[in-house]
């Protein structure tokens, strides 16, 4: 080749490549978000280091002010954290002590500077009559810094009418995607009582499922990890359960509350992921694995969409029953929960989940005549477990061991 040539190729070698790698589809991990849990308080490098070390990627923090504010997103930079962060500022403007928007947009400059502020927090737990407060903030950021993330927690819905302002949860869930258009729908549900399951656990999913779909936001599974009053230990059976319960309605992010035990006189709280003295707990381990499980499924079940849920009977409130056209025609077991999903090349997926949070269990699955193998995408280290049935087969059932609390998700294969 001559020098010439050389000249003129090499810098249409080097825009190509760079076209390419923009082109390139880019693969993001699942929001595995922890609330740090005590307000006003200044976070510190070791409470991030552990929030790291547990797999979370976000942290969301209440500190409120902004010399606080700063110091945490200098550590979460050399941490590949992000944080979602409260400000004094912020909420004069959501009370209305404050009509201008120089403090909001100043205070946002300056935490952008950094790029691990995923957003502020805006609200937590809003009722109805709190939304003109935010719904300017909402429009100026969608405006101005279209970049970030605001974050809104909503109510759960056993939240009574007087918090929510209405009767209705699933008016007001409604009227939450409307008015504030989130980016995404949190919602603080505490789950697990200590004498099992909230009756309204599933309820509250199946809203978040519907929601989700018809708006097209995702929502976040919530775990609650910190005991307190009628809330139990929260052992890794029932973080299992309200985590994998959320990702078979079609989560796609989960979040924990909290890193650290409150500090609110109203309630004692026990351990949480550290305990008191920042140090780390039992649950920090049972954290750490469930999170290298929920980061390796991630990446499959953000390609997924939620196209039904089913339960094995006795069906629990607000769940339904199997039903004629799904892939699955009956499960043994009790207690067992299937989350069906669809990919954009029209494969079928299965997350089973046991929600007994005491006892493991074998469960038969009975498919339907048309399915010719089910797969199951690995979340560990144990290979995956695979059923292959001859075309013919009368009745095509996969034996699965389920630990307590746990899922397990499966990509389904039908007949040609």
């Amino acid at each position: 080749m001559k020098r010439t040539e050389l000249f003129i190729c090499a810098p249409l070698l080097i825009f190509s490549v760079i076209l390419s790698c923009k082109t390139e589809p880019q693969h993001h991990d699942i929001p595995i978000a922890v609330w740090h849990g005590r307000q006003a308080v200044p976070v510190t490098r070791t409470e991030l280091q552990y929030a790291h070390q547990a797999g979370f990627t976000i942290c969301i923090l209440e500190q409120d002010n902004q010399r606080f504010n700063e110091n945490a997103l200098a550590l979460a930079d050399s941490l590949g954290l992000q944080l979602i962060l409260s400000d004094e500022k912020l909420k004069r403007f959501t009370l209305g002590l404050d009509s201008t928007f120089y403090a909001v947009d100043s205070i946002t400059k300056s935490y952008k500077r950094h790029r691990s502020f995923m957003g502020p927090l805006l609200f937590d737990k809003p009722g109805l009559n709190d939304f003109s407060g935010i719904i300017d903030l909402i429009d100026y950021f969608a405006v101005k810094h279209n970049d970030l993330t605001p974050f809104i927690q909503a109510l759960p819905g056993y939240a009574s009418p007087a918090r929510l302002d209405t009767s209705n949860y699933n008016d007001y869930l409604s009227l939450f995607v409307q008015k504030l258009k989130p980016r995404i729908i949190g919602v603080e549900h505490f789950g697990i009582l200590k004498d099992g399951l909230r009756s309204e656990f599933f309820t509250n999913l199946d809203a978040l499922r519907r929601q989700a779909l018809k708006s097209g936001i995702p929502f976040w599974a919530f775990a609650l990890v910190v005991p307190f009053n009628e809330y139990p230990e929260m052992v890794h059976s029932r973080i299992r359960c309200q985590l994998y319960s959320g990702l078979a309605y079609g989560a796609r992010g989960v979040q924990y509350f909290s890193l650290l035990p409150p500090k609110q006189n109203s309630s004692t709280y026990g351990d949480a992921i550290l305990d008191d003295f920042g140090e780390r707990t039992q649950t920090f381990w049972d954290a750490r694995t469930i999170n290298a499980e929920i980061k390796k499924l991630g990446k499959t079940l953000l390609q997924l969409t939620s196209t039904a849920v089913a339960f094995s009977k006795p069906v629990p409130p607000g769940g339904n029953g199997f039903s004629p056209g799904l892939p699955i025609v009956k499960i043994s077991a009790p207690t067992m929960l299937a989350g069906f999903f669809r990919d954009k090349h029209k494969n079928n997926y299965v997350l089973l989940v046991n929600t007994d949070m005491n006892y493991g269990k074998l469960a038969t699955i009975t498919f339907d005549h048309d399915v010719k193998s089910i797969i199951e995408i690995p979340k560990g280290t144990m290979p995956p477990e695979e059923y292959v049935w001859p075309k013919n087969e009368m009745e095509k059932q996969a034996a699965l061991l389920f630990r307590a609390g746990d899922g397990r998700l499966f990509k389904i294969h039908k007949q040609d």
